[in-house]
This record gives structure tokens, C-alpha cells and sequence, in this order.
């Protein structure tokens, strides 16, 4: 279902590009990191997603190289349900996406029917996002997955998303997949394995790096005693 995205009119684009320039519009970003910064837009037409590379060098160049990647699969997947709409690179520097209205899953207390609901919907929106030849590779990052008002899922941010070539799927593609459906089974059971009903089981195949992983950050917090700090933290409060 891969469609062409939903570009901006030329009113739209002349008013963010004013909004852009002023100081005070991107002196305080929705959240900034590694792979640049996000803001909020609210213009005449609606709400929109403004993402920006940040940093000098090497960083600006690759996180710039990044959100090229990530309006590519932006591409791939527009049209899929649960995926926000894509308004195109704005001069080539700004990814501009739909703003979505909704709460973090983990902030999002549900009843367990729709909570039921919730991770099928989330899992049809994977298979298709699959099928249209992308692997997330973030799903458990936190508030990379929405809750909308309907209680329908959102999945957000691909900047790490990977490819597969064409019709044929590379073993790093499967490999990936293999991790998004992981990640599912682990954000809907909290990580509680031993709960995953026996309809989820086929959904749940640890792989060796992510058994790598585990071990290496067992190994990184006993080291640096995260989580004595952490316990030590929750006992002042």
C-alpha cells in the first residue's frame, strides 16, 4: 500500500518556512537527542511534526542522512493504518509529519479487553509495515508507540528503520523483523515471558544478539551499579 506522500500546498510551506526561521519557534523543541530535534507546528491547516538534524560535522551530516532514511520509509509505509501521514522533506532539511494526539503507552492504563484490541491492531500495523518492505528496529524505544483517543495504536519514529531490497528479503532483514515482533510480545506481556498466552508464542524468538544484549547490559549495570543507585534513588523519595 505504499503510497506518494501528501505534499505541502505552497501556503503551508511559505508559513513554516516563516515559523522556522523565527528564533523563538525552535528555541524549545518537543525533545531533541542524538538524531536532532522535534517540534510542534500549528498553523492554519492543522498540527504538523517538524524534525530537524542538530549539531556540527560529522553529527549534523548524519543525522541529516538519517532523516532522509526516515522519509524514505515514510514513503514505504504511507497509507498503512496507525502510521501518521508524511508531508515530504521541506527544503530538503525538514521532515514535516501529521501530529498525532495521544499518550504514551506505558501512561495509558487500559482494561485488559482493550488492551487485547490494542496489541492486535498494533500487530496487523507491524505485519503490514513488514509487507511493505520495512523493519521498525524500534519499537521498544519508549513513546515510539501511541495510544490515540479511539485507543487505537500509533507507531512513530522510523529513524532507524532498515530495508529490504526489492522483493527478497536479506537475512538482516528477517533477522530484524524477527526483533519488532520480540519487541512486541515484550512491551504487550512487561517483559514477563512466562505470561505470553500460546496464541502470541509463535510471535516470541529470542535471537542470539538480543540475548547478547540482555547479557551485555546486566553485565554494564552491575558494573557502574545502576541499580543500587536506582534503589538508593526510590528510597530517598
Amino acid at each position: 500500500m505504499s503510497q506518494s506522500p501528501i505534499k505541502l500546498d505552497t501556503n503551508e510551506a511559505s508559513d513554516l518556512r516563516r515559523w522556522l526561521s523565527a528564533v523563538d519557534s525552535r528555541a524549545k523543541p518537543l525533545s531533541s537527542g542524538y538524531q536532532g530535534a522535534v517540534y510542534l507546528y500549528e498553523g492554519p491547516t492543522g498540527a504538523r511534526i517538524v524534525k530537524e538534524a542538530l549539531g556540527r560535522g560529522p553529527q549534523y551530516w548524519l543525522g541529516r542522512a538519517m532523516l532522509h532514511r526516515e522519509f524514505e520509509a515514510y514513503q514505504r509505509v504511507q497509507g498503512i493504518a496507525g502510521i501518521p501521514c508524511c508531508y515530504g522533506m521541506l527544503d530538503d532539511r525538514f521532515l514535516v509529519l501529521e501530529f498525532v494526539a495521544g499518550k504514551g503507552l506505558r501512561d495509558t492504563p487500559m482494561e485488559p479487553a482493550a488492551r487485547d484490541r490494542f496489541f492486535a491492531k498494533l500487530l496487523e500495523t507491524l505485519q503490514r509495515v513488514h509487507a511493505a518492505g520495512v523493519a521498525h528496529n524500534d519499537l521498544k524505544r519508549k513513546d515510539n508507540v501511541l495510544v490515540a483517543p479511539d485507543g487505537s495504536p500509533v507507531l512513530l519514529d522510523f529513524g532507524l528503520a532498515f530495508f529490504r531490497n526489492g522483493s527478497s528479503e536479506s537475512w538482516l532483514f528477517r533477522l530484524l523483523k524477527r526483533m519488532d515482533y520480540n519487541s512486541w510480545i515484550k512491551i504487550k506481556y512487561h517483559a514477563a515471558i512466562d505470561a505470553i498466552a500460546p496464541e502470541d508464542l509463535p510471535y516470541y524468538q529470542p535471537t542470539v544478539l538480543e540475548w547478547g544484549f540482555r547479557l551485555w547490559r546486566r553485565f554494564w549495570r552491575t558494573l557502574t551499579l545502576r541499580q543500587w543507585r536506582k534503589n538508593r534513588q526510590a528510597g530517598k523519595e
